[in-house]
């Protein structure tokens, strides 16, 4: 008989010893300086937007906004295996207490993650709304209680046995966790009350009774755990490489026509990595996403010389994490035999790189060029780009990039 106490011992011990193990790389990753340096320079100025923000800005609306969203999405680590279909199914019956440790790990979890996003937003809200401690202790509180609620019913909530019926009741959860989050910061303790009563009339009455009706949907929870663990390799993997990462790939049809193939050797790999940067994993959100958090950081800090240094710091982030492109070729056979030699290729994936961050340059100059009307600072952020890939590159190449098979 199994000893499902034990084996949520033994797994939550396996996934902690491997979390500190990928940590340990990552910390010893020149991102992650990049990173600090990003935060500094942010914090600095963090007090100084807030003071920039119009009198009538919706603190609120905006405040109900996000925590809404954060409550209603409660994911649970439930450490679910493959081969738990066939070998925990039978014991079905006395998964009860594995569940709960898993139930509780999450509400331990979500409950931190929650008073460290709103303690990250809590100058927001001394700015619009409250002042003082005892609100700092009433806000959490509260938004703890939801978070709580949330991962109960949600965990309940996968009980039902169709995707459609699941997302109707998650939007039914964002609905009353919008109002809540609304009331909430419009210190409305007394309708409240009226807000509590129908979470627990759908704790008890409504999700509740899907436990009677409904056994565990075995098939979904470890297609949520697969996911939840490339999700959390995928973070790993902009650090370090991670052997055990899977890759998905999207079509994206109406994006091919960037990386037509050529079957002339100085052309086949620059469109190879061109096809995997478009369709496969994160990387083109990635790019994306960093462009996007540059646009907000030379918003955020005063026009000047230091602007090239914050680009600097972004090209550096984007360089770091998509060496794992290349990496994740290393053992592929068909990679392997390709008729070029090793250090063609690495010289492809070094000229192909430079491109990509010539037009990150491009577009940070363009967007600080209108938004501050200085254009010698806007053209030389691709000169940045290139200067970046000249000097800094074939070093970071040699570390990362190993020249052998």
């Amino acid at each position: 008989m199994i000893d499902v106490k034990k084996l949520w011992t033994k797994r939550r011990n396996a996934h902690l010893t491997q979390t500190l193990k990928y940590f340990s790389l990552m910390a010893n990753s020149g991102l992650i300086v990049s990173l600090i340096l990003l935060i500094v320079i942010g914090s600095v100025y963090y007090a100084k937007l807030l003071q920039a923000l119009p009198k009538d800005f919706p603190a609120v609306f905006v405040l109900t906004i996000v925590f809404s969203i954060w409550l209603t999405k409660s994911a649970i680590r439930t450490l679910l295996k493959e081969g738990d279909l066939v070998f925990l199914l039978p014991v079905e019956s006395g998964m009860k207490q594995y569940f709960s440790k898993a139930i509780s790990s999450a509400t331990a979890t979500g409950a931190f993650s929650t008073l460290f996003i709103f303690t990250l937003l809590w100058p927001v809200v001394q700015v619009f709304i409250h002042d003082g401690w005892k609100m700092y202790v009433t806000f959490g509180f509260f938004l703890i209680a939801a978070k709580v609620f949330n991962i109960y019913v949600s965990w309940e909530e996968r009980r039902l046995p169709y995707k459609s019926h699941q997302l109707n009741y998650r939007i039914l959860r964002f609905i009353v966790n919008f109002v809540y989050a609304y009331l909430l910061f419009n210190e409305a303790y007394i309708f409240l009350i009226a807000i509590f009563a129908i979470m627990y009339v759908l704790k008890n009455f409504v999700f509740g009774v899907f436990k009677k009706q409904h056994g565990y949907q075995w098939e979904m929870l470890l297609a949520e755990e697969q996911a939840l663990k490339m999700k959390g390799y995928r973070l790993v993997n902009y650090f370090t490489d991670v052997p055990a990462l899977k890759q998905t790939v999207h079509k994206r049809p109406w994006l091919n026509g960037l990386a037509a193939f050529s079957f002339k050797k100085k052309n086949a790999l620059s469109s190879l990595y061109t096809k995997t940067f478009i369709r496969s994993g994160d990387y083109l959100g990635l790019y994306i996403r960093l462009i996007l958090v540059g646009f907000f950081f030379l918003y955020l800090i005063p026009a000047g010389w230091w602007q090239l240094v914050v680009v600097f710091l972004f090209f550096q982030m984007f360089s770091l994490q998509l060496f794992t492109l290349y990496t994740q070729y290393r053992w592929n056979v068909i990679f392997m035999i390709y008729p070029v030699e090793q250090a063609v290729k690495v010289k492809a994936f070094q000229k192909w790189l430079k491109n990509l961050l010539l037009l990150q340059g491009i577009f940070y100059g363009v967007f600080y060029g209108f938004l501050t009307g200085d254009w010698l600072i806007a053209v030389l952020m691709p000169v940045a780009a290139l200067v970046y890939g000249l000097l800094r590159l074939p070093s970071m190449t040699k570390k990362h990039v190993t020249l052998t098979p």
